[in-house]
């Protein structure tokens, strides 16, 4: 892997509901220099509708870096999340020619490519894979203990790998606004890949773990086993359906609601002695103040977790027909680990664990918001930062440790453009 020759790198994350950009300076420290946060709404079912807008959005959140952060950007890594993120594995075999028998780093990239292409039609199609991810090898039908086989010899060798992929309109669209933008794309990669791959413990990737990523309108789940990905599915469902189920259930704003997800003992305490005063006021009832709280802090109480328990019911759900699809149902030694905004709603390890019967840990909120250097964020803005920041961390471990095959940007116009591949093959797995 070449290092990087400027002086930072920039993070251009486009999520459901926001555009996120995050620039990075001093490589070794990996110190934050500028965020910018864009609120979207032209993604439908995954794919941007209006290319037009994206453009307009990735130069007003560029515009916005450029008031605290002056050195000039025209390079970006494209960090992916979304229902347009699906992964599936695929296997193929090669016999290996050299006369020696042994494996070459041409003889594993055609490898890869034969994989992809072993993807089933009905799948792959309309789609493009970012990462191709090898999960073994095997040469002459014994599987080797590494996942760089090269040097070791054999007739024939058989690998398997988990490709994940993007709808392809999403990412040319993109793409294509990038460029609108004067934007060179340097690569493509799926943010939660690369969370997990720097943010989660390398002993918790090797002994089994599930990933869960209770993000606004999506939940992400990755299963690793052995150090390696087994399977990510995304599904379009996340804490913001919860918000909206407590804005109608509880008859309150949806700003309102957020603040009672998030702190439901003063939310609900607050909404009740606003109900008890309009009540008495109405009613005219010769009833102590206190004594109408209580009851209506109650029954508030009661149809709060009815509704949050019913979201968080569907969202594990999912997640253990996730598990169930890979045979690792209750056989995670690691469990599951909860990150994003989801994993702050009160009692989601209770139902986690409930249903997945596993260990449940949530991580911990990022203090990324004292890295900020010298510029605020509006309060709103802080957990997206805390988020994209994570994101981050782990997009710059993989542009400087990758070891998979990644997606190589196209010119539109089907013609090989400016940009190349970042990542070459390394001969030592750096964890």
């Amino acid at each position: 892997m070449k290092k990087q020759e400027m002086s930072h790198i920039t993070i251009l994350d486009i999520g459901t509901k926001s555009l996120r950009v995050l620039v990075l300076e001093n490589q070794n420290e990996r110190k934050i220099v500028a965020t910018a946060v864009i609120d979207i709404d032209y993604i439908k079912r995954g794919v941007v509708t209006d290319v037009d807008a994206l453009t307009q959005s990735i130069r007003l959140a560029i515009s916005h870096i450029h008031k605290t952060y002056l050195a000039h950007i025209d390079k970006v890594i494209v960090s992916l999340s979304g229902t347009s993120i699906g992964s599936i594995s695929s296997r193929a075999e090669m016999e290996i020619k050299h006369k020696t028998g042994t494996i070459t780093d041409h003889l594993i990239q055609e490898l890869h490519e034969k994989v992809e292409s072993r993807i089933p039609e009905n799948i792959i199609q309309n789609k493009k894979i970012v990462h191709t991810i090898p999960q073994e090898f095997r040469i002459d039908g014994k599987r080797v203990p590494t996942l760089h086989p090269q040097q070791l010899r054999g007739t024939h060798i058989d690998m398997k790998a988990l490709c994940i992929f993007v709808q392809k309109q999403h990412l040319d669209n993109i793409l294509c606004a990038c460029e609108e933008a004067d934007l060179k794309v340097e690569d493509v990669l799926v943010s939660e890949y690369a969370f997990t791959r720097k943010q989660i413990r390398e002993a918790d990737r090797l002994a089994g773990a599930c990933i869960v990523n209770i993000g606004a309108d999506t939940t992400t789940v990755i299963t690793y086993d052995e150090g390696v990905p087994l399977l990510l599915d995304v599904y379009p469902i996340g804490s913001q359906d919860i918000t909206k189920d407590l804005a109608l259930g509880l008859k309150v704003s949806l700003s309102q609601a957020e603040h009672i997800k998030l702190n439901p003992s003063k939310g609900l305490q607050d909404l009740a002695k606003e109900l008890a005063e309009v009540l008495i006021k109405k009613q005219n009832i010769a009833i102590k103040k206190d004594q109408r709280e209580k009851a209506l802090y109650l029954s508030l109480e009661e149809r709060y977790h009815e509704i949050v328990y019913a979201r968080l019911i569907d969202i594990f759900e999912l997640v253990q027909q996730h598990v169930r699809k890979l045979r690792k149902d209750k056989l995670l030694p690691a469990g599951v680990i909860i990150h994003g905004g989801g994993g702050r709603i009160e009692d989601v390890k209770i139902i986690a664990k409930e249903i997945l019967h596993l260990p449940i840990q949530v991580l911990p909120e990022l203090e990324i918001y004292k890295q900020v250097c010298k510029h605020k964020q509006p309060d709103q803005y802080v957990q997206y930062i805390d988020s994209l920041s994570a994101y981050a961390s782990g997009v710059f471990f993989l542009t400087q440790h990758e070891e998979e095959s990644t997606y190589k940007p196209q010119g539109l116009s089907g013609e090989q453009s400016v940009f190349t591949r970042i990542f070459e093959w390394c001969k030592q797995f750096l964890p």
